[in-house]
Formats: structure tokens, sequence, C-alpha cells
């Protein structure tokens, strides 16, 4: 029996795109509980710069360096925000860890932000393994982009494989 209802979006947006696309608006969903839309929705941050390593180091280490930019202005503007980060794929995972590593180095004070004893402690997860987590705000890195020579190939990983959608709902 297909899913009829969602209830767990704390924000009806979030399940927007899914709804139509996947359940061809079917699923009963219901408000959200507060109406401060600051920092709320789904946004594109594109890096028009990005280049993936593809054959090679399979990361996109400017957008990963971007997002371990946007983790720490996160932690500063919406300090009682949970955070997740989620990677498409392991490699940009561990690219988006040294470049947030990076960052924290500079960023002492909000080391209390990453501790894994918080009600909702900070994650940064391959798409492989995310499955059910929720936080206020969660950061998705795609990594995939054009090469350095301008090519862009349509593999994104796990997404092209058998299922793969499913993964990306």
């Amino acid at each position: 029996q297909p899913l009829r209802w969602h209830y767990r979006s704390r924000d009806e947006r979030l399940i927007n795109f899914s709804n139509y696309y996947f359940y061809d608006n079917r699923l009963i969903t219901f408000p959200p509980p507060n109406t401060d839309n600051n920092g709320r929705g789904v946004r594109l941050e594109f890096i028009s710069d990005g280049v993936w390593d593809r054959g090679k180091s399979r990361t996109n280490r400017k957008e990963a360096r971007r997002v371990a930019q946007l983790t720490i202005e996160h932690f500063k503007k919406f300090p009682d925000r949970s955070l997740g980060i989620v990677a498409l794929n392991s490699t940009q995972r561990e690219a988006i860890e040294e470049a947030l590593d990076e960052e924290r180095s500079k960023h002492i004070d909000l080391e209390p932000f990453f501790s894994s004893l918080r009600e909702e402690p900070f994650f940064i997860k391959s798409l492989e393994n995310v499955q059910g987590d929720e936080r206020d705000v969660i950061i998705i890195s795609v990594g995939y982009g054009k090469d350095r020579n301008g090519a862009l190939t349509l593999n994104f990983g796990p997404l092209n494989m058998e299922g793969g959608w499913r993964r990306l709902n």
C-alpha cells in the first residue's frame, strides 16, 4: 500500500517536491508548526567555479569548501537549529569533512555545535547512510559537475543505479 500521510517534516515545503513528483499530490501533509521563514525552505547555492575531479579523487573541492563555510555561517546565524550534511557519495563526504576541519580550526568558539552529545547532533553522511535522519536544516552537496575540461558526464553515482530515484527522494 502506498504512503498516504506525511507528518514528520517541520516545514511542509520539504515534502512538496516528493508529493508532486513521486506521489501525484496524493499525500496528506500538515502545515509547519511555526511561521518564521527566515533561513527556511529550499534554496540553491550554485558553485559556478566548482570542478568535479572525475576519475581521480571523485570530489568537488570548491563545493566542499563552500559547504564548510555554510556550516559555520549556519551555527553563527541559527545557533538553535540542528544541522546535517548529505553528500551524494562518500568521497565528497570526506572532502567536506576535511574542509570543515580547516574551517573549525578558525572558529574554536563554535566547537560545542559539533558535539555528539547534542539532542540532534550535527552529522555529515553520504547518501547511502542518511535514511531517516531529520534535522532543522539539511545541506545537500551534489558534488557532481563539469570536469576540468568543461565536460559534464551524466554519471551521478548511486542515483544512476536501479532505484536511484528512491535514494534522492
